[in-house]
């Protein structure tokens, strides 16, 4: 039976793909560029933005990098007046920007609030100098819980900071000042991310140099059990693998990627999944902004999944938050139960005392969980 269609996507990404300084470990479709370029760059996704204009109604608003805070007071200006003309605000209930500390002002922070943005995420990544400098981040501690209370102080009452632990000779003590830290500053979501080791990256090739080892498995494990008790213990509530939040404040953005519902990208490399129909956007800024000015297709990259593969994929997605996937809801997206596609899977996996069922929701047990990257591979 073919899937049931997925409602009108309602999530709008926006991708500034623009840096002060491309970060050891980064991976993303970002770069350091002048500002011609990104004033190019910005007429162009204007030009993007506008032709969306009426063609859906944003629920969530997302604005990432890259780093948007990078952008002058002037160009972060010009992009919020195009994002603003392509949706209705009256309808956006989470309107999410990243932002880096030494990057962000007080003007900045003025703007964003005046354009309706309701939600920061903060790239702290951690609060100790030593680490920082390691992760070739252009902030200090310091900076960065100075930046936290001027967001408090202009208003901002719901606010992400991202945490990275597993780096080479971060101790557990050093771990848990971080988390000591930002609990102090009272967030109202706090992402926690390991640091993982991506191809092509300065981190990975002092890796394959020996200039760095990888920290130890058991500690980094050690790190993350920290993380889940410590935050729950501080009225976080662990709702997916790597976020937490207190109650109500979970990201709606993300949860739409998570329960692999549709999404709108807009910018260089940003994806768009609509209908079961997942698309990209040309990766490269220059091909793009000429691709954009010549009125030519931008798209680099399309494919229409399967209806068995979308499944899987969605399976995949859904157990990485902790309540897991229905089954009714399940049934009602694929006319089919979970079992009926993977029944020797799961019952291999809650043999294994990995995954469980929770009334009618397959989720991941707590073993499950501190291994589920390998559980996720038996729903490929």
């Amino acid at each position: 039976m073919k899937f049931k269609k997925d409602l009108p996507p309602n999530a709008l990404y926006v991708h500034i793909p623009f840096c002060a300084r491309k970060c050891n470990y980064c991976d993303f479709n970002s770069v350091v560029s002048g500002t011609k370029t990104i004033d190019l760059y910005l007429s162009a996704l204007e030009s993007e933005l506008s032709a969306l204009k009426g063609q859906y109604v944003f629920k969530t608003v997302f604005i990432g990098g890259g780093t948007p805070s990078v952008l002058t007071e002037t160009q972060l200006e010009k992009l919020l007046c195009a994002v603003i003309r392509c949706i209705s605000v009256s309808e956006v209930q989470e309107y999410t920007v990243e932002a880096n500390p030494g990057t962000l002002t007080a003007n900045k922070i003025r703007l964003l609030k005046e354009y309706g943005v309701n939600r920061i995420s903060l790239g702290v990544q951690s609060f100790q100098d030593r680490q920082l400098k390691f992760l070739g981040r252009i902030h200090s501690g310091d900076d960065a819980r100075k930046n936290f209370i001027l967001l408090r102080q202009a208003g901002f009452e719901n606010i992400n900071i991202d945490l990275m632990f597993g780096c080479p000779d971060q101790s557990l003590d050093d771990w848990e000042n971080d988390l000591e830290t930002a609990v102090e500053l009272n967030p109202e979501h706090i992402s926690a991310y390991a640091l993982t080791y991506e191809e092509g990256t300065l981190l990975t090739k002092n890796l394959n140099n020996g200039v760095i080892s990888k920290l130890d498995e058991c500690i980094e494990l050690d790190m993350y059990k920290t993380v889940i008790d410590y935050l729950t213990h501080n009225g976080y509530n662990h709702y997916e693998i790597s976020n937490f939040a207190k109650p109500g404040c979970e990201c709606s953005h993300n949860l739409v990627y998570w329960n692999n519902m549709g999404y709108v990208g807009a910018g260089a490399g940003a994806v768009s999944s609509i209908d079961g129909a997942r698309t990209s956007n040309e990766n490269d800024i220059i091909r793009y902004v000429n691709g954009i000015g010549e009125g030519k297709n931008i798209k680099s990259f399309g494919e229409h999944l399967p209806d068995d593969q979308f499944a899987s994929e969605t399976v995949i997605m859904s157990l990485r938050l902790r309540q897991g996937i229905s089954n009714a809801d399940f049934y009602k997206r694929f006319g089919y139960k979970i079992e009926d596609q993977f029944g020797d899977q799961i019952n291999r996996l809650i043999g294994d005392g990995l995954i469980c069922y929770d009334n009618e929701r397959l989720k991941l047990t707590e073993k499950g969980l501190f291994i589920a990257d390998t559980v996720m591979t038996e729903f490929v």
